[in-house]
């Protein structure tokens, strides 16, 4: 798994980028030559920064682990809900993320 860590690629993905929510992400996607991958969660959200960096855990660990994502694409994750979720629920959020993004 490549990160997103160049400014330019993010503002690019940002501004350019096709979105997708399914609560309790938003999801933004644009063609590139090799998949990458960018987690955000907001500091107005999650105040605390070991919530948000359990939530980055999870999310990464369900990226890796359980689905394979087979795109050439950047793809930012970035979390709405303004309290913390359970494993299940991300699950079956990127779940659902995933089966969109097949059809695409």
């Amino acid at each position: 798994m490549i990160t997103i860590k160049n400014q330019k690629e993010i503002n690019h993905l940002f501004r350019f980028g096709k979105t997708t929510i399914i609560f309790p992400l938003m999801v933004y996607c644009v063609e590139a030559k090799e998949p990458k991958v960018l987690f955000s969660i907001s500091k107005k959200k999650i105040n605390k920064a070991v919530d948000r960096n359990k939530i980055k855990r999870q999310l990464k660990d369900i990226y890796r682990k359980d689905l394979s994502w087979n795109v050439k694409k950047h793809i930012a994750f970035v979390y709405i809900a303004d309290n913390i979720c359970d494993y299940n629920a991300l699950y079956t959020s990127m779940k659902k993320i995933k089966n969109a993004y097949k059809e695409l």
